[in-house]
């Protein structure tokens, strides 16, 4: 037997044997960082930077985009509505004047939607949104199968306050023919959405997440027809300075932010 011949094909034999052993355990090892990271969960992220964040809304369900367009109004739909004088503008915007100051008890939320239902065409398919104190007004979104219209000027109705805060007019626009217009899609998740603004960047430490809804935000706007689709809606808190911020609920993308005060 040649020993020196044999000799050398163990030494080839355990030289490709720990080649093999290393390539696996670089392997493993490889695998074991990705699951690490695949595993890292939004809720992780957050807490490592120290975000704060509120319970968030449970959403499964699927939903559809939307279609709509500007409701043409006509006098005759306002007849019902008294004690006060209709203005309409290019068919689409109705100005309304309230012929005395409607009492509000300290433009308390409960008394301002009360007024907006019983007193607005069609109010009960105005949801409240928000006031604005320096400008006196109240703004409310048109919504549709309970949910907003984000920042839509063709589905909004601005109430307009005087100095002693009780309701003096309004300003409204709707949508109308609103169809579904093609299938179901199942629909991001609130921490999903989240998740494509920390990848962004747009999360800062030490800041929170508050007011998480779902709602429809328009993607297409065209001259007499617009596109929506489904969108979170989130406000990003940091010091004293607030962004709102709104996530396609389909693909994640971003479609825009504001900053105040």
């Amino acid at each position: 037997m040649d020993w020196s011949k044999t000799k050398t094909i163990f030494i080839a034999v355990f030289l490709v044997l720990d080649l093999f052993l290393a390539v696996m355990f670089f392997n493993k090892y490889d695998a074991t960082r990705f699951e690490v990271i695949k595993e890292t969960s939004i809720e992780e992220k957050l807490q490592s930077d120290r975000i704060e964040y509120e319970k968030m809304p449970v959403d499964a369900e699927e939903l559809s985009i939307i279609t709509a367009k500007p409701k043409i109004f006509s006098e005759k739909e306002f007849f019902f509505l008294t004690k006060q004088r209709m203005t309409i503008n290019n068919g689409t915007e109705v100005v309304s004047e309230l012929d005395k100051p409607y009492d509000t008890d300290k433009a308390t939320r409960e008394k301002i939607v009360s007024f907006v239902k019983n007193n607005v065409l069609q109010g009960d398919r105005y949801s409240y949104w928000k006031r604005n104190r320096d400008e006196k007004t109240v703004i409310f979104y048109q919504q549709f199968d309970d949910k907003k219209l984000f920042k839509n000027r063709s589905g909004y109705l601005t109430v307009q306050l005087d100095d002693a805060d009780n309701i003096i007019g309004y300003t409204q626009t709707m949508l109308s023919d609103i169809d579904e217009n093609r299938e179901e899609e199942a629909i991001l998740p609130a921490f999903q959405a989240i998740d494509a603004l920390y990848k962004n960047g747009l999360i800062q430490p030490d800041s929170e997440i508050a007011n998480a809804e779902l709602g429809y935000y328009t993607v297409v706007q065209l001259t007499e027809a617009q596109v929506l689709s489904p969108t979170w809606y989130f406000q990003l808190k940091k010091d004293d300075k607030t962004e709102e911020i709104y996530v396609n609920a389909f693909d994640g993308s971003i479609y825009q932010t504001e900053k105040e005060s």
